[in-house]
C-alpha cells in the first residue's frame, strides 16, 4: 500500500472506504515509555472518519489524572473501579500496571541474557578443561626430560600449578580488557531503547566476576597439582614408553 491507494476500513459492524493519506512507522512514534508501551499508538486516522464511525463520543482527546496520597492509593483505585464498572468506554490506567508491566519485560530480557552469559560461562569452564588436559598430556615428553635430567616432583609440580595460574591470569585479563568495553557499550544501547533515551548507569557485576575468577583459579590449579602429581607417581620409563 502507498499514499493515495483506497481501501475499506473495518471498525465493528461499520465498513468504510478510506483513501490512505500517508503512513507511519510505530516503532518511531515518540510516547515517553518505549516503542513497545502499552498506550503506544495503534491506529492514525483523520478525526471525521472516527466522528462517522463513533457518533455518540463527543471528544476524543481528553483524559484524567487522579493523583492520590500513596496510603490511599488501594481505596481510592477500587472506588474509581466501581465508578467505571459500568461504562465501557471509559477505562482505567494505574501507575502500578506499568510498573508491572516493565518488570516483566525487563525481567524477560535480563533473564534470558543472563541464562546466555550461563551457557557462556559453561562452555568456557569446558574449554578451560580441556585445553589445560590436552597442554598437559602433549608435554609429557618434555616433562619426562627434564626429570630425567634432575627435576623433582615437587618442582614439576609447581612448575604446572604457576603455567596455569599464568593462564588463569592471562583469561581475566582478556576478559576484562575486552569484555567490559563491550558491556558497557551495550548497556548505553539497550537503555536508551527501553527507557526512551535516558540512559543507566553501568554496574560492574562484582559477584558473576567474582564466581567467574574463582572458578577458573581453582580448576587451574586443581588440574595442574592433579597432572603433576599423576606423572610424579609414574615412572620415567613409564613415561617415555606412553609417549612412545
Amino acid at each position: 500500500m502507498d499514499v493515495g491507494a483506497a481501501m475499506e476500513l473495518s471498525l465493528g459492524q461499520e465498513t468504510v472506504t478510506v483513501t490512505i493519506s500517508g503512513l507511519f512507522d510505530p516503532l518511531r512514534v515518540a510516547n515517553g515509555h518505549g516503542a513497545l508501551a502499552m498506550d503506544s499508538v495503534a491506529l492514525f486516522a483523520p478525526e471525521e472518519l472516527f466522528r462517522e464511525l463513533h457518533p455518540e463520543i463527543e471528544r476524543f482527546d481528553y483524559s484524567w489524572s487522579v493523583v492520590s496520597d500513596p496510603k490511599k492509593a488501594e481505596r481510592v483505585e477500587s472506588g474509581l473501579k466501581e465508578i467505571l464498572s459500568g461504562r465501557s468506554n471509559l477505562g482505567l490506567d494505574t501507575i502500578g500496571v506499568h510498573i508491572a508491566y516493565e518488570k516483566m519485560q525487563s525481567g524477560l530480557i535480563f533473564g534470558g541474557l543472563r541464562a546466555l552469559s550461563w551457557l557462556i560461562f559453561l562452555f568456557g569452564v569446558v574449554n578451560l578443561i580441556n585445553t589445560t588436559l590436552s597442554n598437559q598430556m602433549s608435554r609429557k615428553r618434555e616433562n619426562s626430560v627434564l626429570r630425567s635430567v634432575g627435576l623433582t616432583g615437587k618442582q614439576l609440580c609447581r612448575m604446572n600449578i604457576c603455567e596455569g595460574l599464568c593462564y588463569g591470569f592471562s583469561a581475566a585479563l582478556t576478559a576484562l580488557l575486552v569484555g567490559l568495553p563491550i558491556a558497557v557499550v551495550v548497556c548505553r544501547e539497550v537503555s536508551k531503547r527501553s527507557f526512551a533515551g535516558e540512559i543507566v548507569p553501568y554496574q560492574f557485576p562484582a559477584l558473576e566476576m567474582g564466581l567467574f575468577l574463582l572458578v577458573l583459579f581453582g580448576l587451574e590449579f586443581l588440574l595442574s597439582a592433579w597432572t603433576a602429581g599423576r606423572q610424579r607417581k609414574q615412572s620415567l620409563v613409564e613415561q617415555m614408553r606412553a609417549v612412545e
